[in-house]
């Protein structure tokens, strides 16, 4: 199923037992899809780095950075890609191995990261800005977040934003074991085997 923001919008208004949906049309001048729209962004990148979702899963070999590492230990600086919402490993490309990192923001409050290694990829969690690449565990807890932001403000009631939250937790939890199972598969050792016959 391919999402939308119009359709997150009102699944979080549903959350928060309001039925009247927002429509493509009335985006922008409904009040209700103008005070989501404020959070939408920030929650989106929010549950994106709340965890390592698959969908949002990224590599890339990492440039060296001109400005000098402050630490050391770690000598190297790296220049933090643009989609990066959150740095997960990072990675020898020489050993396959991952490696300790250290984020750091310079003078001008841009992220890089600092390493021991001198050829690093990382991995990361990309900002997924259009809503049809969400996965379905996604697209449902990001509703949920987005309703505990806004809930009191659109319904007036601090109880229905706080239950969102709560929700948003569980859903979380649920994504992450949901998640987990992907990809989890042990390869197959043959020397397991034997010929029965």
């Amino acid at each position: 199923m391919a999402y939308s923001k119009v359709g997150i919008f009102n699944m979080a208004l549903n959350h928060l037992s309001i039925t009247a949906p927002i429509s493509t049309n009335s985006i922008d001048k409904d009040s209700r899809a103008i005070i989501l729209n404020n959070f939408y962004e920030t929650a989106r990148d929010e549950v994106l780095k709340a965890f390592d979702w698959g969908f949002a899963n990224a590599y890339k070999d990492l440039t060296l950075s001109t400005d000098k590492s402050p630490n050391p230990e770690y000598p190297y600086v790296y220049d933090c890609p643009n989609d990066c919402i959150a740095a997960r490993a990072i990675i020898d490309t020489i050993k396959g191995e991952e490696k300790k990192f250290e984020v750091h923001a310079n003078s001008l409050g841009e992220k890089s990261f600092l390493a021991q290694i001198e050829c690093a990829r990382l991995r990361y969690t990309k900002r997924i800005e259009k809503e049809n690449l969400f996965e379905p565990e996604f697209a449902i807890t990001l509703s949920y977040y987005l309703a505990a932001l806004v809930g009191e403000t659109i319904t007036g009631q601090q109880k229905k934003a706080e239950s969102c939250m709560q929700k948003y937790e569980w859903k979380l939890r649920k994504a992450k074991q949901l998640n987990a199972q992907e990809g989890a598969a042990e390869d197959e050792d043959n020397s397991q085997y034997y010929d029965v016959r």
